[in-house]
């Protein structure tokens, strides 16, 4: 079982005072943390370990060895399994008198040319921060060819790799606890330390999975920064930086609403080689997804978590429809048997994509793509009279931390593309956080943020390991449904005993029933056309 290695932040007592918008009383935040001291506890229930997991240990018993067995044929640098450099040094081990020598990269000895025998040779590769396979024969005088004889090398010229799942993507207000999971891992030497900085100091952090929980912060701005070494001392770094204030703001949202019962839906389908399990009754597990949302003006379009634009449904590109020569996009035009089988075939993918899933990227993308001027597959996807729903569908999180991979950044840019006018929502169907019991089986890695995104929008968080997906994805299509009936806000509102959501249609108070669900003011039933005015606090 796996567990969290968690760093504890030592509280440092800091009586703040701060006016803060509340009919102009005067409130007092005591024992606020401002990080000036923290401290490393490793788990009790878990030895700390490498968190290496598929690394090369140089220190292995089978790394090295005098045993003929394995000397047989060749070595390569004397039979170490790891190397920072692309010269390699070939010792040779011909099992007749050799005359002439072929090496090649390759593991059947295809490719490379015969050369005169000497007993050992350096080799330069052209390949880097991967295995090398090489593949060497012999010949003697009398023109007998040796057996093929493989051995292969790790060459790791780079740091480790730190991957930030869970983070504030927005402001915090003062005495929240704030949570940050990181990952640290290296595929070549395997990590050998790690370190945390907060305010300035630093304490070691591990390598693996790690859990930094700051407990009341005071208004400021904080930056953790991780520092790692691999065994070969490759060194890398990321940071995370975050603020948090102790006053509000005030705005008002103004969305028009027309009688439109249109919404544009993109689906981002996980066809990395990991989904193999999941991929192979796709088309089963979605197949009732339209039924739900029959009577609905749809458009639905699908791309992959591929972030490779020279790949099929890469960087956003939209897929071509199964069996739709040309196509792109369904519409609640088509028969409707034919839709729904076309969507399930097509969600049902073929190819092997990237292991480098990005689903939010994709999304993204996706719409970027559809509000470019110049022609391409996605063009007409995005109708600017339609709500806009997004479904993602993958057993691993966000693999990236750039601006395209932070829920956030992906919100507010559809905010900023269609002026505050377009209500939206982010559904997935993924390993959800702490299920270990699909994260033990075929849910690669934790969703962080797909279920950060999904419930910033009142999106549905479904199981991507269950057997069928019938239940959840009629769940997901309802939740598109109730996307017509939202209106997507800018920041998530405070409401408490000083502060409220007021909302004014055509100038008049409208007190048609309704809940928060993240940035979305959720509505019981359809709003009438008008024009709406949604006056509510955000923290600052």
């Amino acid at each position: 079982m796996k567990t969290y290695k968690i760093i504890s932040m030592t509280l440092v007592s800091l009586m703040m005072a701060g006016c803060l918008d509340n009919n102009g009383a005067t409130e007092v935040s005591a024992d606020l943390n401002n990080n000036s001291d923290f401290s490393v506890n490793p788990p009790a229930t878990e030895d700390p370990g490498t968190g290496d997991t598929g690394s090369v240990d140089p220190d292995d018993d089978d790394v090295v060895s005098t045993d003929p067995t394995l000397l047989d044929g060749f070595t390569i640098n004397k039979g170490d399994k790891l190397t920072a450099s692309t010269t390699l040094q070939l010792d040779f081990y011909p099992p007749f008198f050799a005359s002439h020598t072929k090496i090649s990269e390759s593991e059947s000895c295809v490719g490379g040319q015969w050369e005169a025998y000497a007993d050992a040779q350096g080799y330069t590769t052209l390949k880097k921060n991967q295995k090398v396979v090489m593949g060497v024969q012999y010949r003697d005088h009398d023109g007998r060819t040796s057996q093929c004889y493989k051995k292969e090398i790790y060459i790791d010229q780079i740091g480790p790799e730190i991957v930030f799942a869970k983070y504030p993507s927005t402001t915090v207000e003062e005495g929240t606890d704030v949570e940050i999971i990181f990952s640290v891992s290296d595929v070549g030497a395997g990590v050998k330390d790690v370190v945390c900085n907060v305010a300035g100091v630093n304490k070691a952090c591990l390598a693996g999975e790690n859990k930094v929980v700051f407990p009341k912060l005071a208004a400021g701005q904080y930056t953790l920064k991780v520092s790692a070494t691999d065994k070969l001392n490759h060194a890398s770094e990321k940071s995370i930086t975050f603020t948090v204030s102790s006053l509000y703001k005030q705005l008002v949202h103004r969305v028009q609403v027309n009688q439109y019962n249109k919404v544009d839906i993109l689906f981002v389908i996980d066809n990395s080689g990991s989904m193999e399990y999941e991929q192979k009754s796709m088309a089963s597990r979605v197949r009732n997804f339209l039924d739900v949302v029959q009577g609905l003006d749809w458009q639905i379009a699908v791309t992959t978590t591929d972030p490779r634009s020279t790949a099929t449904g890469g960087d956003g590109i939209l897929v071509p429809l199964y069996g739709k020569q040309g196509q792109y996009i369904l519409n609640s035009a088509m028969n409707h048997e034919d839709a729904r089988n076309t969507l399930s075939r097509t969600l049902q993918r073929s190819e092997t994509g990237s292991g480098a899933e990005q689903g939010i990227n994709a999304a993204y993308r996706s719409i970027e793509r559809s509000m470019n001027s110049k022609p391409g597959v996605n063009a007409n996807f995005i109708r600017s009279d339609a709500q806009l729903a997004v479904i993602v569908i993958s057993d691993e999180d966000e693999s990236a931390n750039n601006h395209r991979n932070d829920p956030q950044n992906l919100l507010t840019y559809i905010q900023t593309a269609f002026n505050g006018q377009k209500s939206f929502s982010f559904h997935s169907i993924i390993t959800r956080p702490d299920d270990k019991a699909c994260k033990s089986t075929h849910g690669a890695t934790y969703g962080q943020r797909y279920a950060q995104i999904s419930n910033l929008t009142g999106g549905v968080i479904g199981d991507v390991c269950a057997s069928d997906y019938a239940a959840q994805v009629q769940g997901i299509a309802e939740g598109v449904r109730k996307t017509l009936k939202s209106v997507t806000l800018t920041c998530a509102p405070v409401v408490d005993a000083t502060r409220s959501v007021l909302v004014l249609k055509d100038g008049q108070v409208y007190n048609g029933t309704r809940r928060l669900e993240g940035l979305n003011l959720v509505f019981d039933e359809m709003l009438p056309a008008g024009n709406y005015e949604i006056y509510h606090s955000c923290v600052k």
